[in-house]
């Protein structure tokens, strides 16, 4: 979990439900901290997120330990578990206002790290041209480019363009993990397997 502490760091804001978290998730965290001169990558778990209200995801107590599971290890990865203990849906305006606001955690600069598929949507989050004015952005894109950044006018559209880092891109869907979990199906290769364990003794994703 993330300390009490003021030093003046540069973290990376890694948010979605990590329902399970994969390798898809760690490649891109590791890429970004490494090549993008970052301390830190904090890992922040939603509650709910609200382009995903049809979909429950399992409970965040599971959710939160498997995350715990697999950034075991990893120094600078931390959890920043408020999205949590806010009612849901989850918001990341909120979240970066609430560490902007933080005496003991404002004077870190915060970048949010995007994958590919939530910058298909980036342009529908709430306040979203606020987020963009406060934090910069690191978009993981397999070529260093994204048309989205050309569809979007003005302020949007500025910072999409301005964080598009060129990274290896790993094509694993969340949705298609759970589906080969419910079938039994081999997973070794898409997570972790002390996360693959923790499934199995929760009976996750079975049914």
């Amino acid at each position: 979990m993330i300390e009490n502490d003021t030093r003046n760091k540069n973290i990376g804001i890694f948010g979605g439900t990590f329902d399970p978290i994969h390798f898809g998730h760690l490649n891109l965290a590791i890429q970004m901290l490494e090549g993008q001169n970052l301390d830190e990558i904090w890992f922040c778990p939603a509650q709910l997120s609200p382009h995903k209200l049809d979909a429950q995801p399992v409970s965040s107590s599971h959710r939160l330990r498997m995350l715990e599971i697999a950034i075991d290890g990893f120094d600078s990865f931390k959890i920043l578990d408020r999205e949590l203990k806010r009612p849901p849906p989850s918001y990341t305006i909120d979240t970066i206002e609430d560490l902007l606001n933080d005496e003991k955690l404002k004077n870190n600069h915060y970048s949010l790290i995007l994958s590919d598929d939530a910058v298909e949507r980036f342009h529908q989050w709430h306040r979203v041209k606020d987020l963009v004015e406060l934090v910069p952005l690191l978009l993981g894109s397999r070529h260093g480019q994204n048309s989205l950044g050309e569809t979007n006018e003005g302020t949007l559209s500025q910072a999409i363009q301005s964080g598009l880092k060129k990274t290896l891109i790993m094509e694993i869907s969340s949705t298609l993990l759970r589906d080969r979990l419910k079938k039994n199906l081999y997973c070794l290769h898409l997570l972790p397997h002390k996360v693959l364990d923790y499934i199995y003794e929760n009976h996750l994703y079975s049914t």
